[in-house]
């Protein structure tokens, strides 16, 4: 009997044990990869008042006296600015200005920390670094940022009619898309491929793959999960450690997650379709529990159109969030060219059916902060 979706997820997270390994990389190395610390700013941003404008300086003393203004300091934008400083002048205002038109509100003056205060957090532990985390932690002058040991993980089609990209095409043959997708979609979420491969359906050809599989996180395979196939056969003898087969989730409900020796390895149907919406649903959360991250944020809004639910499973539903509402799109487990044109899922619970305007929560494929 399938599982149902929340218990397969649980069984994930308690059964996968987070990498926990840190190292520390050059700042532009650290790009894309994931904070293993929260970091905080060691002192403000900017460290002093700087001036917004090339100009003069108007101080108080100049301003409460109504001195001459000819002959004021000049200051270039960036620079440290005194604290006797009332007002900036901007340069070619100068002939223009008078006392009256003056005013002593630091005007173009940026104040010390108005950008970044001691003590406020720039990263979360188990944040993805992002360009603009690089901005911040360049600000703090560091070079160097401690990053989780990145997930390793091998991508296995499952099937005799699979050929790799790299072959000439052939009769009666079908090119590996799945794996190279799921590949993609890992390095977007901080992973990193060893390797892209296929075998053949046999107890053998699998096996042998698995075992040459070095150095790896996880196995992701695609394919031979029908009852007649290997893969199905070497679950159900326990070959492999199976934590569970079969997910109550529409498509992809040939889902299993298993050990060989210490690694884990998900297993997911080979039509394409319902291969990377799983990968999105369970792939997803195996990536994460590897980092030890916590879901990332989703998005609450409606859906434009009815949604039919199926009746035993949940069933994960692609389509465009265009900033307002969700349009569902339809979807066949055998369907190639979809996800491109869908910006995210969500989730139809079992035999619940959605009208239009009814809420739901969308999660998008190209957020993961």
């Amino acid at each position: 009997m399938k599982r149902p979706l929340i218990e397969a997820l649980k069984c994930l997270s308690t059964c996968i044990t987070p990498l926990c390994v840190n190292e520390s990389v050059p700042l532009m190395k650290a790009f894309g990869r994931i904070s293993a610390k929260t970091i905080k700013a060691a002192f403000d941003i900017p460290p002093h008042p700087i001036s917004l404008r090339d100009g003069r300086l108007v101080s108080y003393e100049v301003l409460e006296k109504k001195l001459s203004i000819s002959n004021l300091p000049r200051i270039n934008t960036g620079e440290k600015v005194p604290n006797t400083t009332a007002c900036i002048i901007e340069e070619e205002s100068l002939e223009r200005v008078d006392f009256e038109s003056l005013c002593p509100d630091e005007c173009f003056i940026k104040a010390q920390g108005e950008d970044i205060q001691k003590g406020t957090t720039l990263l979360k532990k188990g944040s993805k670094i992002g360009p603009f985390d690089i901005t911040n932690l360049a600000s703090q002058g560091m070079h160097t940022v401690t990053v989780l040991k990145e997930a390793r993980i091998a991508y296995v089609g499952i099937g005799d009619e699979l050929i790799d990209v790299n072959v000439a095409p052939r009769f009666g043959y079908i090119y590996n898309s799945n794996a190279y997708t799921m590949a993609a979609r890992g390095e977007m979420m901080g992973a990193r491929t060893a390797t892209i491969t296929n075998a053949n359906d046999s107890k053998d050809a699998i096996l042998r793959t698995f075992e040459a599989l070095e150095h790896v996180d996880a196995i992701v395979t695609s394919g031979g999960m029908s009852p007649r196939d290997t893969m199905h056969k070497l679950l159900e003898k326990e070959i492999l450690k199976p934590l569970f087969k079969g997910v109550a989730m529409a498509p992809a409900g040939l889902t299993a997650l298993s050990f060989y020796n210490e690694t884990p390895i998900l297993h997911l149907p080979g039509l394409p379709m319902s291969a990377l919406l799983g990968f999105e649903v369970i792939g997803a959360a195996l990536i994460r529990r590897l980092y030890g991250m916590d879901e990332y944020a989703n998005i609450i809004t409606h859906t434009t159109l009815p949604i039919k639910a199926h009746p035993f499973s949940q069933s994960i539903v692609p389509g465009d969030f265009d900033g307002k509402a969700f349009t569902p799109r339809a979807i066949a487990a055998g369907m190639i060219n979809v996800l491109n044109y869908c910006n995210g899922f969500i989730v139809v619970n079992t035999a619940k059916p959605l009208s239009a305007k009814d809420e739901v929560i969308f999660h998008p494929f190209l957020h993961w902060h």
